[in-house]
Parts: structure tokens; C-alpha cells; sequence
């Protein structure tokens, strides 16, 4: 089914809809019987075979999958209703006994209905306690040493033999209460029986907001602490603890409580305050990550403690009160011991009915709609609104609380997260969980970059952020998934590489969109369709900052954009290719292994036409032993296997296929040599064969011999999914590519001369050979080792005030790249300085030349334009950069100056204030906002002004600012 959401939240629902399936009806079922442990044995046993069976059951269904796959590509909601109904009838049995073991075994235990809430409670924190350990051990003990499939055989003879204990030693026993009359409950003055269903709506609802917040708090723990399967099982056993210890203590303390519809009340109220409490701290973790980092040993169990207390301080209470809330329910709709099963199955079955619509609400309409921080708001909203509505109906609160202190209750919450602040674009996305990319925390805590894009879509969180030297890089969860600096080699050698191996390539599919730039490099050549496969449609938008770049590769005709995960895709597609380029994040992310596993490699293989390429993109982010397992796998799926590297020590491409790939010298020449087909790859350093080939580094059985005995890689061991995260805190680089260096050789039988003479192939073919290592990098590095001393010499000439200098080491600069775009800022800084307006505009104006979205060269025209009196023309462009980027602050601030100059203050107010909800602490908007309101609103402006101080007192460039506005204060 693939590792979309959509399929996520299918396998979520079905299994959710069975609990609440079997809860209801397993309770009904018990009512009737007189040994409840035996109809547990048998549920139990039921669980366990068939859960023994259920890898099997999964294959089965794989034809099915594949026949809805393509049947229904295009029809998405038939697709989903089709895959529900598969996975429904998978998943509804064991589901289903699931559900039903909590309200047969509640029959038995109970022995009074006075402490049915601690009788049943204890349970349910006895089986929560369970759960927490099964997904902890899951992720960091059994599937990790013993693979997928023994975790879950290991599972089911845990049932089993729960089942052959309980039938062995317990049977026969019955009920307490069984052997003599019933006890009566006691008479409850806050309950009467209408008021049962609301109750029960209610805890229905307190479902529906705690899985908002599950998957609110899982988006964004996934953002500041990281994608992989040891986060998730950590957010998940954190969140399940908290409901076991606040189910067990309340099961305890529950008959303490005489108006327990009051005791309900309050704990609903209190999740939401609680949550609301927590908010503003998630936007704080990036910066406990960094004090970690530089405090702590980077050493995976420490930083898996580190995360473990993060998560623990911020859910432990909210998740504390939601459990409380199960043996109080209970206990108020439990009324005879005789209907107890039924009772205590429809209780849980309304919390697990709720809990799959808050499942679908927070996945699919909060997050996408308003974001995660709004959607964690609303789960708040919802807990205070019914907590206030069950508060309104105890008989036991006084006319004055329900008329005064229940209303000012919802306003103060109300105004509680109207007040908390957005959290920090930047700083939350600046992937702080990595400690090689910390550095990055400090730019986006001081706003260095611009925020292009920013989408919590439906699958992920995707930035695109722009640097001042022109650099654009996407974020997806945090983490940098491609840009326009060293990744560019990777992200053209990818796609430019296979496709010149093939020769004449017809179709191709490219797994995974990043910036594009892949896409745009296969279809540089003349085939006849592309097909794209990405996951997150957030992508896709975040990718069109890199349309100047990528040759507007999603505008191309030839290309069918298919959302989707890419495996799935190969699995069930059933079309072939000529080349397939499969080019995924990092494999420490959770799902992503998947796409280096034998299993995937095989059904690629399957997927290529003859003489087909495959090529995947392989980091080492990982032990050296994952990286040659990786290595391993791939040669052992492909006859002829050939490595290269991309990037020294960080990035290398796996080129797979069934027969010898020829590499035609004459046609590779003349590309390479072409002024438009060959400007991509001349950027990168790559302008000849030699150059290229140099990036050849070994063939099958070179990869094999230096993979020597390294596990191959399946679904069911899954050796990255839980060994690459280990290797975030760790850089073993140095040692990888130092155990490649003694097996680096270019291989000739790559190369297929077509036209050359035979001693002019000799000749081409001897000064290939004679190529070292990745030599065209080399050169690379050098130039722009060179470009980046020269830019700094020339920074510092204009400081100096030597401007011709300046000049003269900027055009060297363009002499080694000449769409160096900081180096024409830089120009027109110089310019500018010597008052030559024109020559100043000129160089501005090429910035947005060579990137459009260069909005730093939208900001420096436009203060030239305001410097020189020119607001007219100000106005004109910032209103089209602001339509197009209406979340740039600094753009909001030279527009209101614009309107400023032209004496529309009313427009430059509406800019500054659209400045600050923003970024409130933006000192300048602040500044010009109490400038201006010194006369109309003089309160106002001593707060905008004193705040400007506080905030700007330590720049060393604003002493004339801080100067005029003291003198405006001291005035006021």
C-alpha cells in the first residue's frame, strides 16, 4: 500500500475500526456468558494464529493491490474505498479480538459496581503498559535484531500462549460476583441514565482531540527531533505511558470521588490547559538540541535519553489526564455488573470511534488547512468546550460557577492561545536534530535567510529557504534534501549519467522530485514519456523555486506527475522503463530503507526493459558496514553493476542493469562540448569524458570485493531503518573513503567507440585511463576555494573604501562563475557607494536575472529606489514581489516606506503592522510604526519605540535609529 498518509491512515482506520468493533460486540457477547476467562483463552488464541498467518495473508492480497493499482491510478477516491475494503478484511479479525479482550476480561475482574472504575481501570493500565512496552521493543529490540516478520511470529506465540496458560490453569473460574447476588450500586445523586449518552459522546470527543494532538505532536517531534523509526517509537511509548499511569492512578482514586460528571469535567478542561501550557515549549526544542549537542556526548543512547525527556516534560500531563478519564467513564456507565461488558465495550468503542475521526480531522483537514500549531489548538478548543459542557450539567456546581467561571474559563483559554506566538518558521525547520547541521539554527534564529515556501502538507513539513550567496535549498521535516550548492553534482550526475549510459533512452521514471533538478536533467534528452513519482505534493510546490534552474522541468509535456510512494509505484505499476532514477532522503528516515532493499532492487529490476539502467543515490550518512551492505545488494540484484562518486566521501551512484552499459565516447563528446546540452554539467566541473569518467570509481566486482561479507539488506531485516539513525550523531567518512580507495579503477568496458581511428581510440581510451580519482571535483573545489577567498578580499577592500579593488576581485570572480549572484549584489554595493545610480541598478537588476526569487535583490533595488527618491518605482516592484512572497517582512517594511514617501500613511501603517505579525520582534517596523504614530497615538508609539530599543540597542549600524527614537521618547 505504500508509506503515504493515505495509506497510513487506511491500515489506521481498519484497525481502529475493529477495536471499536469488538469492544462493542465482544461486550455484549460476555453479558451472556458465565466464564469470561475462556471466551478470553479463545480470543487470545484466535489472535494468535491468525496473526501467524498474516504475513502470508498480506502476499495474498498483493494481487489485489496491484489489480486496484492500476485499475484505478486515476480515480483516487475509488482507489482508496478499494484498499480499505483489503486492508478492512485483513486487519478486521484480529482487530476485532483485540477489542474484545478489554471488556470480556473487565467482566471477570470486576467484583463490585461500586469499584468497577478500579477494576476495569486497572486493567485497561495493565494493557496500556503492555502496549508502551510493545512499541518500545519493537522499535529498539525485536525487529531490529530479529527482523519484521519473527517480531510479529514472536508476538502471536505471545498470544498463544497467553491462550494455552489461561485455558490450562484458570479455567473454570468465574466472576466474583458470580457465585452470589449481585451487589447494588450505590445510588449516585450527579448521573441519571440520559445523561450516560452524552457521556459518552463526550469521551467520544476527548478520542477525536487526543489523535489530533497525536498526530499534531508527531509532526512536529518529527520536525525538531527528527523522521526515524526510534522518534516515532519514542513519541509513541512517551504518549501511551502517560495514558497507563494516569489510567492506573485514577483506577485507584476513582471511588474517592463522589460526582464523578464534575471529576469528568474538570479532567477534560484540564487536558486542554495543559496542552495549551505546553505549546509555546515546542518551539524552544531546536535550541535544547543545541545546548545538548554542544553539553553532551553525541552518542546515540544519550541523545535518545535527551529526546525521551523533551517528549516526557511536554506530553506526561496531558496524556496523564486523558487516561484518567477511563476508569471515570466507567465507573459512570456501569451501572450493574450483569450488563458490565456492554457497558465498559461501549465506552471504549465511542473513545476508538472518536480517535479514527480525530485520526482523519488532524491528518487530513487541521494540519494541511491551518497548520500543526493551529491544529494542536483546536484539539484544545474541543477538550474545553466539552469540559465546560459536562461542568454545566453537574447538579453539584453552583448557579454562579456556571453563569460566571465556566464563560471565563473558554474566554481565558481563548485568549491563552490567541496570545501564545506562531512558533519560528525557520528555527523549526532548520533540522536542529542533526549535529553537523547546528550551524544552521543560528542563521534561522537570526533570520539570514528568506523563507520561499513553507507548507505543512499532508505527508511532511517542506521549506524553501534562500540564502544571500543565491543558494536555495528545500527542507522536507527539517532535513536539506537538495539545494544549489554541492548537491548540484549529485542532482545533475543522476539524471545526466544513466541516461548517457543507456544511449538512447524512450522512457524513464525518476523517484522523488527535490529540486528537480534530476527531473530536468533526464528530460534534457529526446524521450518519448517521464513518469514522476513523489510522495508529497508539498514538494512539488516547494520544487517550482527551482524552475531557473531545473529548465521548468514540471512544465515539460512529456512528464505524468504521479503522487504516490515510489515504491509502491514499482511494486504495482506494472509499466517499464528504459531507465529508472531513484533518488530518496537520507535512508535513516523512517520508510525511506525501504527503497534500498534487495526486495525494492529486484522488483526495479523487474521494471526495466532490456538493456535498461537503474541508478540510485546512496549517502554516507551510516556506518561504513551499512554503506557496503547497501553496495552488496544492489551487485547482487544486476549483472553489471558500476559505482561512481558524486561527491567525495558524501554521495555516490549505484548504476545498475542486465547488460554491459556502453558509454558512446563520440556522441558523450559532442554533448558534453554542446553550448546548451552541455552547460549543466560544465557547471559542475564536467567537460569531457575524462572529466567524467574520473567519477568512476568500481564495477560489480570491485563493489563485490569491497563489500566482502556485508548482510544484504531485505524488508524483513530492515538493517537501515534501525542502523543509519545511529550514524546522525557519528561521521565515519574518513574511514569509508579510505576503505574504497584501495578498489577505485575506471573500468574501459564502459566505454564504446563508434567513429574514432583506431589509434586515436588507443589514444582517447590511454588518457581516460589515466584520469585520478574524481579529478573534475577536485578542480571544482579548487575554483570555488578560489572564488570564496577572492569574495572576502573584496568584502574587505569595500570596507576599506578601496572600491576600484573591490571591483577588479569581483570581476575576477566572474571570471571563474560568471552567475556568481551575490558577487553582482556585492557590484551593485560598490556602485551604489560611489553614487553611480545607473551602474548600481544594472547589477541589482542581473541578480534577478540569473534567480528570480533572489529576494535580496529585490530588497536592495528597492532601497535604491527609496534612497534616490524614486518611490514611485519602489512601490511598483515590492507590490509584485509581496503578491508573489506576501510573508517577507522586509519587504512588508520598504513597501510601508514606499507608501510612506508618497504620504499614504494609513498603507505604510497596514504594511509595517502585516510586518510584525510576521515576526514580532522585528525591531525597524517597530521603529517606523512609533515614528509614525508619535502624533496620532503617542501611548502607542512609546510601546513600538521602547520596544525598537530593546531590540535594536546592540546593533552597531543603527546609532542614528536609536538616537531619533530616544529623542522621540523623551519628547513624548
Amino acid at each position: 500500500m505504500g508509506n503515504t498518509q493515505y495509506s497510513i491512515a487506511t491500515v489506521l482506520t481498519a484497525f481502529m475500526g475493529g477495536l471499536a468493533l469488538g469492544s462493542y460486540l465482544g461486550g455484549r457477547f460476555v453479558d451472556r456468558k458465565s466464564e469470561p476467562l475462556l471466551v478470553y483463552a479463545a480470543l487470545e488464541a484466535a489472535i494468535g494464529v491468525y496473526c501467524l498467518w498474516a504475513p502470508d495473508i498480506i502476499h495474498w492480497a498483493s494481487p489485489l493491490f496491484e489489480w486496484i493499482y492500476q485499475r484505478h491510478q486515476n480515480a483516487y477516491a475509488q482507489a482508496s474505498f478499494f484498499r480499505f475494503l483489503v486492508c478492512g478484511s485483513i486487519l478486521l479479525v484480529p482487530s476485532a479480538f483485540m477489542g474484545a479482550t478489554l471488556p470480556v476480561l473487565g467482566k471477570f475482574v470486576s467484583e463490585d459496581a461500586e469499584f468497577v472504575g478500579k477494576d476495569v481501570g486497572g486493567l485497561y493500565a495493565i494493557n496500556t503498559f503492555g502496549a508502551a512496552l510493545g512499541a518500545w521493543a519493537s522499535a529498539f529490540v525485536f525487529m531490529r535484531l530479529w527482523g519484521v516478520e519473527a517480531a510479529i511470529r514472536l508476538a502471536a506465540f505471545a498470544n498463544l500462549a497467553i491462550a494455552g496458560i489461561v485455558f490450562l490453569f484458570f479455567r473454570g473460574r468465574r466472576p466474583a460476583y458470580a457465585d452470589g447476588p449481585e451487589p447494588g450500586t450505590p445510588a449516585r445523586q450527579e448521573t441519571f441514565s440520559g445523561e450516560i449518552p452524552f457521556v459518552l459522546f463526550c469521551f467520544g470527543v476527548s478520542g477525536v482531540s487526543a489523535m489530533i494532538y497525536q498526530v499534531a505532536w508527531n509532526r512536529i517531534f518529527s520536525l525538531v527531533l527528527g523522521s526515524s523509526v526510534y522518534a516515532f517509537s519514542l513519541i509513541l511509548t512517551t504518549f501511551i505511558v502517560g495514558l497507563a499511569l494516569g489510567t492506573a492512578v485514577f483506577s485507584r482514586i476513582c471511588h474517592w470521588f463522589r460526582d464523578l460528571l464534575k471529576t469528568f469535567g474538570i479532567l477534560q478542561t484540564s487536558i486542554g490547559i495543559s496542552a495549551l501550557l505546553a505549546l509555546p515549549f515546542f518551539g524552544k526544542i531546536p535550541f535544547f538540541n543545541q545546548w545538548v549537542y554542544r553539553n553532551w556526548k553525541l552518542e546515540f543512547a544519550t541523545i535518545q535519553w535527551a529526546n525521551f525527556l523533551v517528549i516526557f516534560a511536554l506530553l506526561f500531563i496531558p496524556t496523564f489526564l486523558m487516561g484518567a478519564q477511563f476508569p471515570i467513564v466507567v465507573k459512570l456507565a456501569a451501572r450493574k455488573l450483569s450488563t458490565l461488558g456492554r457497558h465498559v465495550g461501549k465506552a471504549y468503542a465511542s473513545n476508538t470511534i472518536g480517535a479514527i475521526f480525530g485520526s482523519f480531522l488532524g491528518g487530513f483537514v487541521l494540519i494541511p488547512w491551518l497548520g500543526v500549531q493551529n491544529a494542536i489548538l483546536c484539539a484544545i478548543l474541543l477538550n474545553v468546550v466539552f469540559g465546560v459542557a459536562l461542568l454545566s450539567l453537574c447538579p453539584g456546581l453552583s448557579a454562579s460557577a456556571k453563569t460566571f467561571v465556566l464563560p471565563l474559563a473558554l474566554i481565558a483559554c481563548a485568549w491563552g492561545g490567541n496570545a501564545i506566538p506562531s512558533w519560528d518558521k525557520a528555527v523549526i525547520s532548520s533540522g536542529s536534530y542533526m549535529p553537523y547541521r547546528i550551524g544552521d539554527l543560528d542563521a534561522a534564529a537570526e533570520k539570514r535567510n528568506k523563507i520561499l515556501y513553507y507548507k505543512e502538507g499532508i505527508h511532511t513539513t517542506v521549506t524553501t529557504e534562500l540564502a544571500i550567496t543565491g543558494n536555495i535549498f528545500l527542507r522536507v521535516n527539517g532535513k536539506t534534501d537538495a539545494s544549489l550548492a554541492l548537491d548540484m553534482r549529485t542532482q545533475l550526475l543522476s539524471g545526466y549519467l544513466p541516461m548517457m549510459l543507456h544511449g538512447a533512452p524512450r522512457s524513464a521514471l525518476v523517484i522523488g522530485q527535490g529540486s528537480g533538478i534530476t527531473l530536468g536533467a533526464v528530460e534534457r534528452f529526446p524521450v518519448e514519456s517521464i513518469d514522476l513519482v513523489e510522495i508529497s505534493p508539498a514538494v512539488i510546490e516547494g520544487s517550482r523555486y527551482f524552475s531557473p534552474f531545473n529548465h521548468r522541468a514540471l512544465d515539460d509535456k512529456r512528464l505524468r506527475l504521479i503522487l504516490e510512494d515510489g515504491r509502491n509505484h514499482v511494486a504495482l505499476g506494472g509499466k517499464t522503463y528504459d531507465v529508472i532514477v531513484s533518488e530518496p532522503s537520507n535512508p535513516w528516515i523512517s520508510g525511506v530503507g525501504a527503497l534500498f532493499t534487495r526486495d525494492f532492487f529486484e522488483m526495479a529490476r523487474d521494471r526495466l526493459n532490456p538493456g535498461g539502467i537503474m541508478c540510485i543515490w546512496v549517502h554516507t550518512n551510516m556506518s561504513p558496514e551499512d554503506f557496503k551492505s547497501v553496495a552488496k545488494t544492489f551487485g547482487m540484484a544486476f549483472p553489471f553493476v558500476t559505482m561512481w562518486e558524486s561527491i567525495v566521501g558524501d554521495d555516490y551512484l549505484l548504476i545498475g542493469s542486465d547488460e554491459q552499459p556502453r558509454l558512446p565516447f563520440e556522441a558523450a563528446e559532442a554533448f558534453l562540448s554542446d553550448p546548451e546540452k552541455g552547460r549543466d554539467l560544465r557547471g559542475i566541473g564536467i567537460r569531457s569524458v575524462r572529466d567524467l569518467m574520473s567519477l568512476m570509481i568500481m564495477n560489480r566486482d570491485g563493489l563485490l570485493r569491497f563489500a566482502g561479507d556485508a548482510p544484504i539488506h531485505t524488508d524483513d531485516n530492515a538493517l537501515l531503518e534501525f542502523g543509519a539513525p545511529e550514524y546522525i550523531y557519528k561521521d565515519e567518512r574518513n574511514v569509508l573513503v579510505r576503505q574504497i580507495a584501495p578498489f577505485v579503477k575506471i573500468d574501459p568496458e564502459i566505454l564504446r567507440f563508434d567513429s574514432l581511428a583506431p589509434e586515436n581510440r588507443e589514444r582517447a581510451l590511454d588518457e581516460v585511463l589515466s584520469a585520478k580519482r574524481s579529478e573534475s571535483q577536485v578542480a571544482e573545489i579548487k575554483r570555488d576555494a578560489l572564488a570564496d577567498r577572492l569574495l572576502d578580499e573584496a568584502l574587505e577592500k569595500f570596507r576599506q573604501g578601496d572600491y576600484d579593488r573591490a571591483l577588479e576581485l569581483y570581476k575576477e570572480i566572474l571570471d571563474i562563475d560568471p552567475e556568481h549572484v551575490l558577487t553582482y549584489l556585492n557590484i551593485g554595493n560598490v556602485h551604489l557607494a560611489r553614487r553611480e545610480i545607473a551602474a548600481a541598478e544594472a547589477a541589482y537588476k542581473k541578480t534577478l536575472e540569473i534567480n528570480p526569487h533572489y529576494l535580496f535583490g529585490d530588497v536592495a533595488l528597492a532601497k535604491l529606489y527609496l534612497s534616490t527618491s524614486q518611490a514611485g518605482k519602489a512601490e511598483i516592484l515590492l507590490q509584485q514581489v509581496v503578491e508573489r512572497y506576501p510573508a517577507d517582512k522586509e519587504i512588508r517594511l520598504y513597501l510601508g516606506l514606499a507608501y510612506a514617501e508618497k504620504n499614504e500613511p494609513a498603507r505604510a501603517i497596514d504594511q509595517w503592522e502585516k510586518a510584525l505579525e510576521i515576526d514580532s520582534k522585528f525591531a525597524l517596523a517597530h521603529y517606523f510604526l512609533g515614528v509614525h504614530y508619535q502624533k496620532m497615538k503617542p501611548g502607542l508609539a512609546k510601546r513600538h519605540l521602547k520596544k525598537f530599543l530593546d531590540l535594536f540597542r546592540d546593533e552597531p549600524d543603527g546609532r542614528k535609529l536609536i538616537a531619533n527614537a530616544q529623542m522621540i521618547l523623551n519628547r513624548l
